[in-house]
């Protein structure tokens, strides 16, 4: 009764019939695109697709990658020693960043917005956009009579075609280090 069954390494094995079935599918994604229906771009949300679907981790999508690449007579290790990829602090930032968004997907949220600063007799504000929401965030009390702010409001809502937005405040927070 001392044996533990790790579910994890289970659900991470990687069998014969997993890289067949990606195989297929890349191939099926690259005929597309050589037929002009799909781009590399589209192509990369494809394979996330299909990882999601079929309930793939960031670990067992890279095995079968490496599988697949031996079937061709690549290994892993001469594509790593090609491009330099053992001791690249690049590599090595983009593979912690993939393993974190791997644990945490479905809860975490890219972020493309703008952000802009105001620092003027009233406010210490920063201010952060993405579409119609908009966050301010002061150490201090924000004070929203700010001719500044308000001018900034108003040319952020007309760039959005007067939406409503929706504005959060957070103030007098709390900042350190950790």
């Amino acid at each position: 009764m001392s044996d533990v069954i790790d579910f994890n390494e289970l659900k991470n094995k990687v069998r014969d019939k997993d890289i067949d079935d990606f195989e297929n599918y890349i191939f099926t994604l690259y005929s597309k695109m050589g037929q002009g229906t799909e781009t590399i771009a589209s192509i990369n949300r494809a394979v996330m697709e299909y990882m999601q679907k079929n309930n793939i981790s960031m670990e067992k999508f890279m095995e079968i990658q490496n599988k697949l690449m031996e079937r061709y007579g690549v290994s892993m290790a001469d594509v790593e020693s090609q491009y330099n990829l053992t001791n690249n602090p690049e590599y090595e930032k983009y593979r912690k960043q993939l393993g974190f968004t791997e644990k945490y997907k479905g809860k975490i949220k890219d972020f493309k917005g703008f952000s802009y600063e105001i620092r003027n007799d009233r406010n210490q504000v920063s201010i952060y956009l993405d579409g119609t929401t908009v966050i301010l965030t002061s150490a201090t009390r924000v004070d929203l009579s700010d001719n500044e702010l308000n001018e900034f409001l108003v040319s952020y809502k007309k760039l959005l075609e007067d939406q409503k937005l929706k504005i959060k405040i957070s103030e007098q927070y709390t900042e350190y280090d950790y």
